[in-house]
């Protein structure tokens, strides 16, 4: 029996292609990068948050009676949920957008030994904040929360100053 170089060429011919098909999905996929999050819109995170203020930080604290929990969770993961600390972190109310009465207000932030922790509040900066209510309190600045810096002339600013913004924001079909 005689074998057709043909045969051999079309087969190379084939393996080539697929190599070639096999490259360009691999370059073409999407990269995952860690310490990110989806955002939703602006409008809906204005919404589901229970208060959002700008806030100057006048003072922080360890909470050292906070005990993180113990999950069923790879011993890497735990190590890193062992290391969060919680803080009280204690603020001026500088401007209200929604849900904040008074001058001052007590929320609780979470840092961990992980490079996602969030933010870290400093005393005496001015930060925007979106918090949400959980069952001990206000918390604000995790790692996929809103609440940054204050940047007077950012766009997300100035949309909370304005009248429509708040407005639309309670009207549901417009995200």
């Amino acid at each position: 029996m005689r074998l057709s170089c043909g045969n051999g060429k079309r087969k190379m011919k084939l393996m080539l292609r697929a190599a070639v098909i096999c490259g360009l999905l691999a370059l073409s996929a999407s990269v995952a990068y860690p310490c990110t999050c989806l955002q939703s819109s602006h409008r809906k995170e204005f919404r589901q948050a229970t208060a959002v203020f700008v806030g100057q930080v006048l003072e922080i604290t360890e909470d050292t009676a906070y005990v993180p929990p113990k999950l069923k969770v790879s011993a890497n993961i735990q190590k890193t949920i062992d290391s969060t600390k919680r803080y009280v972190v204690r603020l001026r109310i500088e401007r209200k957008f929604k849900g904040v009465e008074g001058k001052a207000i007590t929320l609780y932030t979470f840092q961990s030994d992980s490079p996602c922790s969030g933010i870290a509040f400093t005393e005496g900066g001015r930060y925007l904040i979106y918090a949400t209510r959980k069952e001990d309190g206000l918390t604000a600045g995790g790692l996929c929360s809103r609440t940054r810096k204050l940047d007077e002339t950012s766009k997300e600013y100035r949309e909370l100053n304005s009248f429509w913004f708040r407005f639309r924001s309670h009207l549901p079909l417009l995200g």
